[in-house]
């Protein structure tokens, strides 16, 4: 006879969005970081939730992204269990690379898991962004679709998730500076209304980008990766962002930019060498300027959020 779990947990990985070209529809999952999720079916119904170690978070449910999410998927599965979940926060609030997405998507992969719904991941993705929405106040997919699904996801208007080919040969560089920048902070120094040149031209690299890597050309889809209309309002807000960028350049770098709305950031590079190389120049930056940050040296993750271990 086949038993349902009764425990399992979940690792979902970090996410950079926008990527320069696509602006609150392009993201991608990182190999590195990532965290883990626990989930523990109890008799008690309804959604509990536990702080994991060094994790702070509210644990009412409907303040709660992974909470909301559980419930949520819950709910629509006829409420058959109850479940504790356990949060521990390895992907920092705040941090630009997809804490809430993390989140979200590891609690309905987990409650899928425990009850055995096998559902596909388009079909958890509306209960994960019942999630998300507790974090940013809106349902925004271009970090949750390549937490949940893995590899790199464009978002189209209606909020179809298109999936990219993935650049595999793309080593990637992640700095995230000890700093919080709110979503709300970071939209707010946008334009409401940019040059119409400027759409223009920003929708062609895109199209260019979309076709690259499409036609396998890694390297050209580096090159290709520019923002016209972001990253020069957002730059401001980074920790040394002047410095980052010229340390990054004389050490090699391909391309860079804002991961989602700051303060990390993400660089391309063509190889593990270069990438090290990359690296260690951002941390001199950072290191003479006395601020606190962490380096990940990573690549585009395939997998999205999925169980790691469960037991009966």
């Amino acid at each position: 006879m086949n038993h349902a779990p009764t425990f399992c947990r979940v690792w979902a990985p970090a996410t950079v969005a926008n990527l320069n070209v696509g602006f609150d529809a392009l993201g991608c999952a990182l190999k590195a970081p990532g965290e883990f999720m626990e989930f523990r079916r109890v008799s008690q119904p309804g959604v509990h939730l536990v702080n994991g170690p060094n994790t702070a978070l509210p644990l009412e449910v409907e303040a709660n992204v992974a909470g909301k999410a559980a419930a949520s998927l819950l709910h629509a599965l006829g409420n058959p269990f109850g479940v504790e979940v356990t949060v521990t926060k390895s992907i920092l609030p705040g941090s630009g690379i997809g804490s809430s997405a993390a989140s979200a998507v590891a609690a309905v992969v987990g409650i899928d898991a425990l009850a055995q719904a096998g559902m596909r991941r388009d079909e958890l993705l509306p209960f994960a962004l019942d999630g998300e929405a507790v974090a940013s106040g809106a349902r925004h997919t271009d970090n949750v679709a390549p937490a949940l699904m893995g590899g790199m996801t464009l978002i189209d208007p209606q909020g179809k998730v298109c999936p990219l080919p993935v650049p595999t040969s793309w080593h990637l560089v992640v700095l995230h500076p000890q700093v919080v920048i709110k979503t709300a902070e970071s939209r707010a120094v946008l334009p409401s209304q940019v040059p119409l040149s400027d759409a223009v031209n920003q929708a062609a690299w895109l199209g260019r980008f979309v076709h690259d890597v499409h036609s396998g050309n890694e390297l050209e889809a580096m090159y290709v990766l520019e923002d016209l209309l972001v990253g020069p309002h957002r730059g401001a807000l980074m920790p040394h962002w002047d410095a980052c960028q010229t340390a990054a350049k004389e050490a090699g770098v391909r391309a860079g930019g804002i991961s989602g709305s700051g303060p990390s950031s993400f660089w391309v590079c063509r190889s593990a060498e270069e990438a090290s190389q990359v690296g260690r120049a951002l941390q001199r930056v950072m290191s003479a300027q006395g601020m606190d940050h962490h380096l990940h040296v990573t690549a585009i993750s395939s997998q999205g959020a999925h169980v790691v271990s469960q037991s009966h």
